[in-house]
């Protein structure tokens, strides 16, 4: 199984008709699971920004051929123009309604840039203590030197969480569960003792295809897109990362 990251910046309208329009796993062939949600910018300060910047869809897929038919579908419309990126699975905590079984054991991704999920769905009387409490997470995550590049995510009415990348795994532990300079490792400890989600997952993934514009330009440029020299591309192998020989 592979994940697939696809990012539209789109005007508000264009956003919330996407959102309404996931693609249906019933109906395109080889998706397993697929959800959206709009995008808005990490926080700076303490202000939110309420305005939708576009459209995010996180899909899982049979593999690679299945994404690549998915290109000419009408589902993936909304998308065609935006920034689209392939990722395998390599550490989870935590589940998702419908979203198929993600490794728990951390696999190791050297020194690759990697992508990390946080997904959730707020309690209803959690929202405003939680949007303090992670406002420190979101303005330190931008100022780490390994963060690349990253969003805010939000479904109404409570469904909430955050895309990440990052120059690799153990500069982004570093800034979650490490020391600096701790706004990430705060929030987390008082999400454990105030318990803000009904569900939550964290998601670590080891990208290997990027293609398109984001914020524009391509976060991940060293990674190709996806084609016929896909064997150039760093892939997951059953017992960690391997290259494939190169052509």
């Amino acid at each position: 199984m592979l994940l697939s990251v696809h990012i539209a910046e789109v005007g508000v309208l264009k956003a919330f008709a996407a959102l309404r329009r996931a693609p249906d796993p019933d109906s395109v062939q080889g998706l397993r699971w697929a959800k959206s949600w709009l995008t808005v910018p990490l926080r700076k300060g303490l202000r939110l920004e309420l305005v939708p910047t576009g459209v995010l869809m996180l899909a899982a897929w049979d593999d690679d051929e299945s994404l690549d038919r998915f290109a000419l579908h009408p589902a993936a419309r909304p998308y065609r123009g935006g920034w689209r990126m392939r990722m395998t699975p390599v550490r989870s905590v935590g589940t998702l309604p419908g979203l198929p079984d993600l490794p728990r054991r951390e696999q190791p991704t050297g020194d690759a840039p990697v992508a990390a999920f946080t997904l959730g769905r707020l309690r209803a009387g959690k929202v405003v203590p939680f949007l303090a409490t992670s406002a420190a997470a979101e303005r330190e995550a931008q100022s780490h030197p390994a963060f690349i590049e990253g969003v805010g995510l939000f479904r109404p009415p409570l469904a909430a969480g955050t895309f990440s990348l990052w120059r690799n795994a153990r500069e982004m532990r570093q800034y979650a569960v490490g020391s600096y300079p701790g706004g990430h490792k705060n929030a987390m400890a008082v999400d454990h003792k105030r318990q803000f989600w009904h569900e939550m997952l964290f998601s670590r993934h080891l990208p290997y295809a990027a293609e398109g514009q984001w914020n524009g330009h391509n976060p991940l440029s060293e990674l190709e897109p996806a084609g016929p020299d896909m064997i150039k591309y760093r892939r997951l192998s059953a017992t960690g990362p391997a290259p494939y020989p190169e052509s």
